[in-house]
C-alpha cells in the first residue's frame, strides 16, 4: 500500500505541498521538518512490511483488553458505550499488531451481561492473553476468568493471591503527596470528601489519608472522610446540605475523584464560596474537559495511556514466556499546582 502525501499531512500537521517538497527533494522545506517526513514515511513503510508479513504468517491469536463494569458509576465514564474504545488504543492496537496478535476491546457490563457470554467470546476469538481494567471488580469477579486458563494482566485492582500480575497508579503516594502539600501549605483542617463506592482505588487512597494525617500529626482522620455520592448531581446535592450543616473549621477538602472534584466544585461556587480564600481544594485524578468556572484545581493526577499500554506489553512477554514471576507495577502521581490551594504560612509567619 502506497502512502499518499494527503495522509501523511494530516498526520504530521504539515501541508500536502510540504509533503510533496520532502519527497521531490525541493527546496523551500526546512531540514528538520524533511527530515521528520521522510522518517515518518520509513517508519509506516516498515509497519506495512511487518503487517503484510504477518498477514501472510497468520495470527498468533487475539489479545483482549477487557474494561469490566460493575455498577456503570467508575469506568462508564470513559466509555459510555458498551464496546466504544478508548482514544489511547490506537498506540495498544499498533504494540499487539506489531507482535503478530490481533487486538480486541470489549466492555463487559455485569448488570445487563452474564460473565458466560464474555468467556465464549474468549474462545472464539483464540485468545491468548486479557488484559482487564478491573476498577469496579471484586475479588470474586477474577475466577470465572481463570477458566480459559491463559495469562491476566489487571490494572487499578489486585489480585496477587491468584497469581496474577497487576499494574496501578500508586494511590498512597499520591494521597501522602496530596496531605504533605495542604500540611505544608499551613492546613491542618482537612476533609476527603469520597465517593459512595468502594472501589480498590478510593479504599487505597481513604487509607493512605488516614494513615498520612497521623503521621503528619493532624489527628485521628477516620472520622474527617464524607461520603456525599457516586454521580455528579448525587455529590453537588450532598455538598449543599453539608454546607447548611457548616464546615466546622475546615480549610481544606481533598476530593477523591473528578466526580467529586465537579459536584463538590459547583456547589461551593453557588454558594459563593471563595476558592481558595475561604476553602483549599486538591483533587486525584484527571478532570474531564469541563470547566470548573474559573477554578484552575489542583490535581495530584496519575498515568494511564502509558500504564495499560506497558501492560499490555507485560502480558505479550507473559505469553510467550509462562515461567515470569508475579509482579505488582506501581506508577508514581505527579502534582499539578492550580489555584485552588491558599498558603497560609505566608499569612501565619508575616508580621
Amino acid at each position: 500500500m502506497r502512502l499518499k502525501a494527503k495522509e501523511i499531512a494530516k498526520e504530521l500537521g504539515v501541508s500536502p505541498a510540504t509533503v510533496s517538497l520532502a519527497l521531490n527533494d525541493r527546496p523551500g522545506i526546512n531540514q528538520e521538518t524533511k527530515q521528520r517526513i521522510l522518517d515518518y514515511i520509513q517508519e509506516r513503510e516498515e509497519e506495512i512490511r511487518q503487517e503484510k508479513e504477518q498477514e501472510h504468517q497468520g495470527s498468533k491469536g487475539s489479545i483482549l483488553m477487557l474494561n469490566y463494569v460493575k455498577n456503570g458509576i467508575i469506568m462508564n465514564q470513559k466509555t459510555r458505550q458498551s464496546n466504544n474504545q478508548p482514544t489511547f488504543n490506537g498506540e495498544i492496537e499498533k504494540q499487539v499488531k506489531k507482535a503478530g496478535y490481533q487486538f480486541c476491546f470489549r466492555s463487559f457490563q455485569e448488570s445487563i451481561q452474564e460473565v458466560d457470554e464474555i468467556l465464549d467470546e474468549c474462545r472464539k476469538l483464540d485468545v491468548k492473553g486479557i488484559y482487564i481494567i478491573a476498577a469496579e471488580m471484586n475479588q470474586g469477579d477474577i475466577y470465572p476468568f481463570l477458566q480459559l486458563q491463559v495469562p491476566i494482566v489487571t490494572g487499578d485492582n489486585l489480585f496477587y493471591e491468584e497469581g496474577i500480575d497487576s499494574f496501578l497508579i500508586d494511590n498512597r503516594e499520591g494521597i501522602e503527596r496530596g496531605v504533605d502539600y495542604l500540611i505544608d501549605k499551613g492546613h491542618s483542617h482537612i476533609v476527603y470528601l469520597a465517593e459512595n463506592v468502594d472501589i480498590f482505588n478510593f479504599v487505597e487512597r481513604r487509607t493512605a489519608f488516614v494513615l498520612e494525617m497521623a503521621r503528619r500529626e493532624c489527628g485521628d482522620a477516620s472520622h474527617r472522610i464524607r461520603h456525599l455520592g457516586s454521580n455528579v448531581d448525587e455529590v453537588y446535592e450532598s455538598m449543599l446540605r453539608y454546607l447548611d450543616e457548616g464546615v466546622k473549621g475546615t480549610t481544606a477538602f481533598v476530593l477523591e475523584s473528578s466526580v467529586v472534584s465537579l459536584g463538590v466544585s459547583k456547589a461551593l461556587l453557588e454558594r459563593q464560596v471563595r476558592i481558595p480564600r475561604d476553602i483549599s481544594l486538591i483533587g486525584f485524578d484527571a478532570l474531564p474537559p469541563i470547566s470548573l468556572l474559573g477554578v484552575n484545581l489542583t490535581l495530584i493526577k496519575g498515568t494511564h495511556t502509558k500504564r495499560h499500554l506497558a501492560a499490555i506489553k507485560h502480558l505479550m512477554r507473559h505469553i510467550e514466556d509462562e515461567n515470569e514471576e508475579i509482579v505488582k507495577v506501581y506508577y508514581k502521581t505527579r502534582l499539578l499546582e492550580g489555584n485552588s490551594v491558599f498558603d497560609k504560612t505566608k499569612y501565619i509567619y508575616s508580621k
